[in-house]
């Protein structure tokens, strides 16, 4: 009987561990989801804050909200045409959120729902978005 190739073994168990990795990355583990990008809080007015706007084509959209707060701020999730803006959902706290069925939202000639989150958090910082 042979010894075992200490190389041999060496180059399987790399193998096995970027096997391992790769298949829990961040993309495969949101897989279906369409990263849109991330977008900075900016200030508005009177103490409030808002993030520049994604195009979503509808389904379900997901928000990834960081801060810098310990306190639970709300968060609005709005959707805008032109100078109306509609109050799609309220959450509290930053984290992941994730919004189903939001194709009553899509309009326009672009065929979109554009999304924007606004807060009174003066600690938020972005929000990484999916769709």
């Amino acid at each position: 009987m042979n010894a075992p190739n200490p190389l041999a073994k060496s180059i399987a168990a790399m193998a096995f561990g970027s096997l391992v990795l790769f298949a829990t990355t961040p993309a495969q583990a949101s897989a279906g989801w369409d990263y849109v990008g991330t977008k900075n809080f900016y200030p508005v007015e009177n103490d409030w804050y808002q993030t520049g706007e994604i195009k979503s084509t509808g389904g379900d959209v997901k928000a990834c909200i960081t801060t810098a707060s310990s306190s639970y701020y709300y968060y609005d999730l709005q959707e805008m045409d032109g100078a109306q803006w509609d109050l799609v959902d309220s959450v509290r706290g930053a984290g992941c959120w994730t919004w189903r069925d939001i194709g009553r939202w899509v309009d326009g000639s672009n065929n979109r729902a554009e999304f924007v989150i606004v807060t009174n958090d003066f600690n938020a910082k972005r929000v990484k978005w999916w769709d």
